[in-house]
């Protein structure tokens, strides 16, 4: 890809709309998610622990896994995420005045599973486990949707049940087995990794190496500080959220863009890993179906940890709403608005046509906001998503209305245009709509004054 940033104002543009109460998210919208992790290492998994049950509204649930990853090779500990669930038990009756949807805390607690006590990397036979059985279950039910793995630590559950499945079925039953299956990995952090890249090159595969660190590192540190958890961290929830994580006081959570990358917040679509959103930014890495970090420019450079960062204001006023609803009433608290553009208000990506030297008219007339808050409007080029190297043009780029001027040389390439819709309730939240342009014509080679980088 070739990457050039464009930088648009914000609006202050502002439009009143109506309240509504309770909220949800329609299920097709929510993906169906197996957390794997190894709590009970590093302290960052029990914060991202935590902000996951507070987004467990914003999930189809399917299981919450133990096992093992870096210097975590002793014992798994599923009591604490027991223990988690039950704080979060303490405060659901609150939560449920802002989304009815949250799941019951009966519910999560049967939907731990604990790996193998044993040795972390290795699979075979004499080594399942109740969560790699319970993997298969989840892969083999009757949703014909793709499951995601959003693995903290090792894959070796998840690794154990492809062998299983290898084993005792049919290459076509393997080969329908693996085509359901996603996985964010953060690190890759046992061996049974590379035996899952090695042998099963097929599977859907995002490696998060180091760009998950762009989750707390670089950016406004203010926003992860061990103060903004002091104002902000509350209640019940407090007891299982540490204030000091593995070398990072305050927020860490490391393993957190594993699932952020699957909210429905109609940022992007997961199965599409070069769009970007809160979990990163990732290409093909030319190996098998592996998607690997990619790059966006910050001040003109490309930045690994930049494809994360840019979006913390936005997940932690999202985090900190969540908090706040943990014991707040519904009139006494901000919720997130929601985005529709030329008339759709699903969360989907659009694609729409475009033809070189001509315009393109978008429009978030019909979005809202619950809390009846006024609403700020930005439409941006997301350059480094798409393919075109030369620059748009935006008029009324802060209105609710606004015209893209596609540039003769866009021809043959797509443009990615993102709308923010932000309201003015404390703390601001953010909806998003992405619009795809495919321009018509054929490719034209970027010029050599063109400030690109390839990705």
């Amino acid at each position: 890809l070739h990457l050039v940033v464009i930088l648009v104002a914000m609006s202050t543009s502002l439009v009143r709309v109506d309240a509504a109460s309770p909220l949800s998210v329609p299920d097709h919208d929510k993906a169906r998610i197996v957390v794997m992790t190894d709590i009970g290492g590093d302290p960052d998994d029990r914060q991202s622990l935590v902000r996951f049950l507070l987004h467990a509204c914003d999930f189809e649930v399917e299981g919450l896994c133990t096992g093992f990853g870096w210097g975590h090779y002793e014992k798994t500990r599923p009591d604490l995420i027991r223990e988690a669930i039950e704080a979060y038990g303490e405060v659901l009756p609150s939560l449920r005045k802002h989304r009815h949807d949250y799941p019951s805390k009966e519910t999560l607690l049967g939907l731990v599973k604990d790996g193998h006590n044993g040795d972390a990397h290795k699979v075979g036979p004499g080594m399942d486990s109740e969560a790699s059985d319970w993997i298969i279950r989840c892969v083999d039910d009757e949703d014909k949707r793709s499951v995601w793995f959003a693995i903290w630590g090792g894959p070796r559950e998840l690794a154990q049940a492809i062998w299983k499945v290898q084993t005792t079925r049919s290459p076509e039953q393997l080969a329908a087995f693996k085509k359901k299956i996603r996985v964010h990995s953060v690190a890759d952090q046992d061996k049974t990794a590379k035996w899952v890249k090695q042998n099963h090159p097929d599977v859907f595969w995002i490696f998060s190496e180091r760009v998950y660190q762009g989750f707390y590192a670089e950016g406004d540190q203010t926003l992860v500080s061990p103060e903004w958890i002091e104002r902000h961290v509350r209640g019940p929830l407090k007891r299982v959220y540490p204030a000091d994580a593995h070398k990072k006081a305050g927020v860490k959570e490391g393993d957190t863009p594993s699932f952020l990358y699957l909210l429905p917040n109609g940022l992007s679509d997961p199965e599409q890993p070069e769009q970007g959103n809160w979990g990163g930014r990732f290409v093909r890495s030319g190996r098998g179906h592996e998607y690997v970090p990619a790059q966006d420019l910050l001040k003109g450079r490309p930045d690994l940890l930049y494809t994360i960062h840019r979006w913390r204001p936005a997940y932690q006023n999202a985090f900190q709403a969540r908090w706040d609803w943990c014991g707040l009433p519904f009139d006494q608290v901000n919720h997130e608005p929601a985005a529709c553009c030329n008339g759709d208000k699903s969360l989907r990506v659009l694609h729409l046509p475009a033809t070189p030297g001509k315009e393109v008219r978008l429009s978030a007339g019909g979005s809202s906001d619950p809390d009846g808050d006024q609403l700020r409007y930005h439409w941006w080029i997301y350059q480094e998503a798409g393919t075109s190297w030369a620059a748009p043009r935006i008029a009324g780029a802060t209105e609710p209305d606004a015209l893209v001027a596609i540039p003769q040389e866009a021809s043959g390439r797509t443009i990615h245009v993102i709308l923010e819709i932000t309201d003015t309730g404390k703390p601001p939240l953010t909806a998003y709509r992405r619009v795809v342009l495919e321009v018509s014509g054929e490719p034209v080679p970027a010029s050599s004054s063109a400030v690109e980088q390839e990705s």
